[in-house]
C-alpha cells in the first residue's frame, strides 16, 4: 500500500507586478474617499470659500449697520441736522423768518 503525502500549501511569493496592483487597490480607494467623499478635500476647499464669502458679507453689512447708527444718532442728537431736515423735508420756518421764493 502506497502512503500518499499530503502536500503542504505554499503561497506563490508576490512578484513586483502584484503588489503594485495590491496596493492600487487599497490606494485608489482611500484617496478617492479622501478627496470626493462628503469630508473630502474637495468638500472643505468649497466650504473655506463659503466661509471667506460670508465673512466678507458680514464685514459689509458691519459696516452699513455702523453707518446708520451714526445717521440716527444724528437724527436724534444734532439740532443743526433736526433743523435742516426741517427745513427741507417740511417747509418748516423759524418764527419772524421771511421766505423768498427764487423762480428757477
Amino acid at each position: 500500500m502506497k502512503l500518499f503525502r499530503r502536500r503542504r500549501f505554499r503561497p506563490k511569493p508576490l512578484t513586483m507586478r502584484r503588489r503594485a496592483l495590491l496596493v492600487l487597490a487599497v490606494a485608489l480607494p482611500v484617496l478617492a474617499v479622501a478627496t470626493f467623499g462628503s469630508r473630502g478635500i474637495l468638500r472643505r476647499i468649497q466650504l473655506e470659500s463659503q466661509a471667506a464669502e460670508t465673512r466678507s458679507q458680514l464685514n459689509t453689512e458691519r459696516t452699513k449697520s455702523d453707518s446708520l447708527r451714526r445717521e440716527i444718532s444724528r437724527y436724534t442728537n444734532d439740532t443743526t441736522t433736526i433743523e435742516r431736515l426741517a427745513r427741507e423735508r417740511y417747509g418748516m420756518v423759524r418764527s419772524g423768518e421771511i421766505i423768498y421764493r427764487v423762480p428757477e
